[in-house]
């Protein structure tokens, strides 16, 4: 005879023993066909298929299963490669773990009217499942059931994805409680199931890259959507009612591309990272009394979880965010490129926000009540060319830096009472900012807190700069102390600015702020840095400087309508360019300890008007300087042209006189003691046709003046 291939069955009989081993031989009557030898009909009596049954045979291609059978065990048919059906017993109401694992032929299941309860792996990696039918007495459905997983091959190494990758339909579902985590993940072709009304836990990434998935209906008892319920279901449009749920997990619904709407969110009291983040359909979320914190790109864009990244696709079509009165935290990107986002409701109790919040949210016009809100995070509302109102912020104490960076539509932003740091570029480039209101309690103001900001056209190109052109007026700041560079930079129109009498140190902070017309009391600076009022030119005067000791680069150059500075005493050096084109000044007071001025210190300063045409101004109005008993250097061209000036006090201490220094000064007459100068430049003293030096006799002054026929007297001791 020949060898017959013994299949070894445990079943559950009807026998007083209980479990009878039974040898199915092909001839069996009640085992495999004579026909069909790849068919194999269970034997009436059994009522169980035991774990292990038939795991791993290769030969079968149909099953039938007679009506008694109520459980199939774990891994019983697991590995059937070739098993194509299978007749299952209308009484069946459990089937076991990995029962049908990796049967990559199993094309369909009938109607399993009585079933209650699908084990973990139970239908895992069965590639060629294209259905199942009504199952309306299941009440779980075990992790991993119809799931994806990767397969390795223990002689080679490699490793293969099986799934459920032909499964479209699943049929009744109405007494399902509890589905497994990844219960249907990566079933790409599943595109529908029926509702799930009674069902209380979706684990974690149940339906993750269900990728056809339209509608997921009932859904009245679920409390928590998990981690990755339905992340990347791109096809999902419909979800069903959502009022009990209390919580939404981690990327709960990213990248359901075609998400229109979810529903009543009423109950909901977090919502976690990524949780709607690429859901690019969605276009409002409403009813959101009670959330109390919002996850990192919660609305973003699609997450990929191997690099913890948030890329696009975005939610650009989402519109408008409900009132969240009891808020308290929205973390890092909540609403990142929410390009379409138009209005966020009140959010009274909101305490703490991450950084980039609402960065790229260009739609965004305005932001309700944010009056328990203490301090705003780095870039906030950055580059929001749309926004125009904030609600209360009358209890933030910090501005962080780049706040309302280019927010080009922002008019105004109320009280600001309790402020008492502006982070730097914090409204850099709000060109709409029309006033910013008394800020009592400020001490601190950053770099290019009020300055600009760099624009560029769509192809990248950058078009020019964009500045706070719109802002007049800035109430009194008594507790200022520090004011950062370029703090003002290019305010074209701020016309005054209030009492500052505890700043100590003014880098380039007003520069450009051309309609500047007073300064406030400055008595506490002891340093005004490079570029300081620069272009300020409807600046008449400046307040008490007595305790300034050094003055940068360009700090007044181009103050055409300064005609005075106050008392200069404490002074030690004036930098380049320092009063530049300071067209009507007419006299700078004591300079008793200046030890250096800078080249072109009141030289020429050159610009270009409204009309594009470049024009050059000199310090024309200047007529005296008084004594600089401790100067010891002139740089070049540092009172060029400068065709009032009659006479300059004591230089006793000079050593050096720069190239052009005095060039062009025409009604110069005489030039203090010039007993220590070693060192005098090119064209020094051309062009000053009415000047006489003083200088000692064979000293250098006296050849420098004889060999540029200079006229001079001795100096009398």
């Amino acid at each position: 005879m020949e060898a017959k291939k013994l299949l070894t069955l445990a079943l559950t009989g009807l026998l007083a023993g209980g479990c009878l081993m039974v040898p199915a031989l092909a001839e069996d009557a009640d085992g495999q066909s004579s026909e069909n030898p790849a068919t194999y009909t269970i034997p009436a009596r059994v009522k169980r298929i035991e774990d292990y049954a038939f795991a791993g045979d290769t030969t079968l291609e149909r099953v039938k299963i007679p009506d008694g059978v109520t459980e199939i065990g774990d891994y019983a048919f697991s590995g059937c490669m070739n098993l194509q059906e299978i007749v299952l017993p209308d009484g069946l109401t459990k089937i076991g773990n990995h029962a049908f694992d990796g049967c990559t032929a199993l094309v369909r299941l009938g109607d399993m009217n009585q079933l209650e309860s699908i084990g973990e792996y139970a239908f895992s990696g069965c590639e060629a499942l294209e259905s199942i039918g009504d199952m309306p007495k299941l009440q779980t459905i075990g992790n991993y059931a119809f799931a994806e997983q990767t397969v390795t091959d223990e002689d080679s190494g490699t490793s293969t994805t099986v799934s459920c990758k032909s499964l479209k339909t699943v049929g009744n579902l109405d007494s399902v409680t509890r589905i497994g985590s990844e219960a249907f993940s990566g079933c790409r072709e599943l595109e529908s199931i029926g509702a799930l009304p009674n069902v209380t836990r979706i684990a974690f990434g149940a339906f993750r890259n269900c990728e056809k998935l339209k509608k997921v209906e009932g859904l009245g008892k679920l409390k928590v959507v998990n981690k990755y319920t339905f992340y990347a279901c791109e096809a999902l449009e419909i979800v069903g009612d959502l009022s009990g749920v209390t919580s939404i997990g981690e990327a709960a619904f990213n990248g359901c591309m075609s998400l229109a709407s979810v529903g009543d969110l009423s109950n909901v009291i977090t919502i976690g990272d990524y949780a709607f983040g690429a859901c690019a359909s969605l276009e409002n979320i409403d009813n959101l009394d009670n959330v109390k914190s919002i996850g990192i790109c919660a609305f973003s864009g699609k997450y990929y979880p191997a690099t913890r990244r948030c890329k696009a696709p975005f939610s650009v079509s989402l519109k408008s965010v409900g009132d969240m009165p009891k808020l308290e935290t929205i973390a890092n990107g909540a609403f990142w490129s929410c390009s379409g986002l138009e209005h966020i409701g009140n959010m009274l109790r909101l305490k703490t926000l991450g950084d980039d919040v609402f960065g790229g949210c260009s739609a965004l016009v305005s932001v309700g009540d944010l009056s328990s809100l203490t301090e705003t995070p780095y870039g906030l509302f950055s580059n929001l060319n749309n926004l125009i109102s904030v609600g209360d912020m009358s209890n933030v104490t910090s501005i962080g830096d780049a706040t309302f960076n280019g927010c080009a539509s922002l008019e105004s932003i109320g009280d600001l009472l309790n402020v008492t740091s502006i982070g730097n570029s914090a409204f850099a480039g709000c060109s709409s900012l029309k006033n910013v209101g008394d800020m009592p309690n400020v001490m601190s103001i950053g770099d290019s807190a009020f300055g600009g900001i760099a624009t560029f056209d769509d192809d990248g190109n950058w078009i020019g700069n964009e500045y706070c052109i719109s802002l007049k007026e800035i109430g009194d700041m008594p507790k200022l102390e520090t004011i950062g560079n370029n703090a003002f930079n290019g305010c074209s129109t701020l016309a005054s600015i209030g009492d500052l009498p505890n700043v100590t140190s003014i880098g380039g902070a007003f520069y450009g702020c051309s309609s500047l017309a007073s300064m406030g009391n400055l008595n506490s600076v002891t340093s005004i840095g490079e570029y300081a009022f620069s272009g300020c030119k409807a600046l008449a005067s400046v307040g008490d400087l007595s305790n300034v000791t050094s003055i940068g680069n360009s700090a007044f150059s181009g103050c055409s309508a300064l005609a005075s500075v106050g008392n200069l005493s404490n002074v030690t050096s004036i930098g380049d360019s320092a009063f530049a084109g300071c067209a009507s000044l007419e006299s700078i007071g004591n300079l008793q300890n200046v030890k250096s001025i800078g080249e072109s210190a009141f030289g020429l300063y050159g610009y270009y008007d409204e009309n594009d045409k470049y024009q050059i101004i000199y310090c024309t109005s200047l007529k005296s300087i008084g004594d600089m008993p401790k100067l010891e250097t002139i740089g070049a061209s540092a009172f060029s042209c400068c065709s009032s000036l009659a006479s300059v006090g004591d230089l006793s201490s000079v050593t050096s006189i720069g190239g052009l220094a005095f060039y062009g000064c025409s009604s110069l007459a005489s030039v203090g003691d010039l007993r220590s100068v070693t060192e005098i430049g090119n064209y020094a003293f051309d062009a000053c046709s009415n000047l006489t030096l003083r200088v000692l006799p064979n000293s250098y002054a006296e050849d420098y003046a004889k060999s540029h026929n200079i006229k001079y007297t001795y100096i009398e001791d």
